[in-house]
């Protein structure tokens, strides 16, 4: 059985403790994996076995000391077995015979001087604009795109020819995740009741990351401006940046948005969710809000709150547009930077609920008959073959 390195950069844990799209895809991916040996090599948290294995997954973890970090990365400067030298002695250890880097160009190019001495196939996953040097292109065989909108940016911003990219959308678990409406009425009233909303509320619902490009300061001024007789709610999960820095404008908005969570009425920041208490948490809404500003390039949660069945009130920003383009009852939002046109779409739907029930069920049907992580996975394996000639 021919073994695929999967890498991963050292930021997060692996397999994933909280919403974080890249190692997600890479943990149900791998999990699923029967044809191919697939060896995950990531950075080591404390706490964390060396090695591990969880199903048809093997996971390598690097860890670096915090005194030698601090010595030889952040003061000197001097690093003598930097993350790319540690990561290549895994990949000739496990026998790989092919690599994929999962949204991290610098991978590539920690790598670059071991391939020039000893080549592999190289796939490279992008899912976010990163910076790519030119020099690097010739190295990879074969460039995934998360979403069609990056296979274009992948082509028109950093010159890969279009016959060496691919697009796999990223996928859900379908089958461990009902919709709404195959939920009990008993049940749901307990799932609302442990985020502190009521069952007469209508329930608006956002996940992500708490920072400016997600449109959260936005969501919050249209929902300050929702006008509505009927009793709403809204319920916020995600992540503040973790810094003591005072210059540090993510970690600075998402304490500032925080603060202003915390003296509105009838909103609620639930902090951030390990990703298998995400569909519980997706099932006490009725809508959920994706007021991005930026081209997010194909947002999991978008999919997660599909496979709930809610409607999602989002702009046509990026990878967002083509899979909800066409959803009937929730048109896109020309102006998601526009709180006034963002409450106007929220108003709608408290209004008129139907029209929220009819996008739901139109979206658990696309997840269904697109989205699923058995369809991924097929993807992956079908490009391996093609690049390793089969399996055997």
């Amino acid at each position: 059985m021919k073994t695929i390195a999967h890498l991963l950069p050292n930021y997060n844990p692996f397999p994933p403790v909280y919403p974080a799209g890249t190692e997600l895809r890479v943990a149900e991916v791998s999990r699923r994996q029967t044809r191919y040996r697939p060896v995950v090599i990531c950075g080591g948290f404390p706490g964390q076995p060396e090695r591990e294995r969880d199903g048809t997954m093997e996971i390598e973890r690097i860890h670096i000391g915090r005194v030698y970090r601090r010595l030889f990365q952040k003061i000197t400067r001097l690093d003598p077995w930097p993350y790319g030298r540690r990561m290549w002695r895994r990949i000739e250890a496990i026998g790989a015979d092919l690599i994929h880097v999962h949204n991290e160009p610098k991978l590539l190019a920690m790598l670059a001087p071991y391939l020039a001495r000893k080549p592999l196939p190289v796939v490279v996953h992008i899912a976010n604009d990163k910076p790519i040097r030119p020099e690097l292109l010739p190295l990879v065989a074969r460039w995934v795109a998360c979403s069609d909108y990056m296979a274009g940016w992948l082509r028109d911003a950093v010159g890969v020819d279009s016959a060496r990219i691919e697009v796999i959308h990223t996928g859900v678990d379908i089958a461990r995740r009902p919709p709404v409406w195959k939920i009990p009425a008993a049940d749901r009233v307990a799932l609302r009741a442990r985020w502190g909303a009521q069952p007469d509320e209508y329930v608006f619902l956002f996940a992500g990351r708490l920072v400016k490009e997600k449109g959260v300061v936005e969501m919050l001024d249209a929902f300050e401006r929702l006008g509505t007789d009927k009793p709403v709610r809204l319920l916020v999960a995600g992540n503040v940046r973790d810094s003591k820095d005072p210059k540090n404008e993510k970690a600075n908005y998402g304490r500032a948005v925080a603060l202003r969570m915390a003296e509105m009425r009838n909103v609620k920041w639930v902090g951030s969710l390990h990703p298998g208490a995400m569909h519980d948490f997706l099932l006490t809404g009725d809508a959920f809000l994706l007021p991005s500003l930026w081209h997010d390039p194909f947002p999991t949660v978008m999919l997660e709150a599909a496979c709930a069945g809610l409607p999602i009130v989002a702009g046509r920003r990026g990878g967002i547009t083509e899979f909800l383009d066409g959803c009937p009852g929730v048109p896109l939002l020309d102006a998601p930077e526009d709180p006034a046109q963002l409450a106007a779409a929220m108003a709608t739907l408290v209004a008129e609920p139907r029209r929220g029930e009819e996008a739901g069920r139109w979206l658990r049907t696309r997840i269904e008959e697109h989205f699923d992580w058995s369809r991924v996975t097929a993807d992956f394996e079908a490009l391996y073959d093609r690049l390793l000639g089969g399996a055997a």
